[in-house]
């Protein structure tokens, strides 16, 4: 809880509220410092999972010898069954908290096919449940979070302060859990960028919803993969960016308009 002066109806007060965490996390990897995340010091465990399977540096739980978290110190070490050589190239994304990444290919990726399908009214249904789930953003905002569903519940959700953390902690709670993420789909309260579209592209999710926009670069990128892309999914309202044939409903009137493909209902 921190301390703060509030101005509210004309006068000041002194209150007590919540305050998001942030702290730095230093991945060691068979010895070698590998990155510094910024990050909420929740799931670190999942966090660094999710970042060494995205970043291609392992491929399954059974390439990880062991992963100690060492709270205190800030550090996570992992030892792999395999031999490591740290990458030499090092890339700021654009994530919230200066994210890093080591290569970030936009090719290779199976396109989806068209049978996924999603119903234009069950976006507004799953990120109501992300917002009830997510009890960091309820105690104190100034966060993002994350999620996966089948299109019914939220199979996992996670927060961070950095929007790539959270998909980082979703995928490494998947990997921990055994939950498959190919086919389900894949919520978030940030920007989709296209370092985002591409975690979406390589945790197989044909869906990707924001309550906020994507980039163009993230879209070029959604058509070419076979990922629909939905953004600014709030009140009674979403924007369709990419493949809106996902999206069966004879109440669905879709117009071609400057925003990209927007589905009223």
């Amino acid at each position: 809880m921190h301390r703060i002066v509030r101005y509210r109806g004309g006068s000041f007060e002194t209150v007590e509220i919540p305050v998001v965490g942030e702290q730095p996390l230093t991945i060691f990897v068979n010895g070698f410092e590998l990155a510094t995340l910024l990050c909420t010091p929740v799931k670190l465990d999942c966090l660094v999972l999710g970042f060494l399977s995205f970043e291609g540096i392992i491929r399954g739980l059974d390439e990880v010898k062991a992963l100690e978290i060492f709270p205190e110190e800030a550090v996570a070490d992992v030892r792999l069954t395999k031999a490591f050589t740290p990458p030499r190239r090092r890339i700021l994304t654009s994530g919230c908290t200066g994210g890093i990444t080591f290569g970030m290919p936009m090719e290779g990726f199976k396109a989806f096919p068209e049978e996924a399908t999603l119903r234009p009214e069950q976006p507004f249904d799953l990120m109501k449940q992300l917002y009830a789930e997510a009890y960091l953003y309820r105690e104190s905002r100034g966060i993002h979070a994350a999620a996966l569903s089948d299109g019914k519940s939220l199979l996992l959700v996670a927060e961070d302060v950095g929007r790539h953390n959270a998909l980082d902690k979703i995928h490494g709670e998947a990997l921990l859990r055994g939950i498959p993420t190919a086919g389900n789909i894949l919520l978030s309260t940030g920007r989709i960028s296209s370092e985002m579209l591409r975690k979406g592209a390589h945790m197989r999710t044909p869906f990707i919803i924001s309550r906020t926009s994507p980039t163009g670069l993230a879209i070029a990128a959604a058509k070419r993969f076979g990922i629909t892309v939905i953004g600014y999914c709030r009140g009674e309202g979403f924007n369709v960016y990419s493949h809106p044939e996902r999206l069966l409903s004879q109440r669905v009137a879709l117009i071609t308009g400057d925003q990209g493909l927007v589905a009223s209902h």
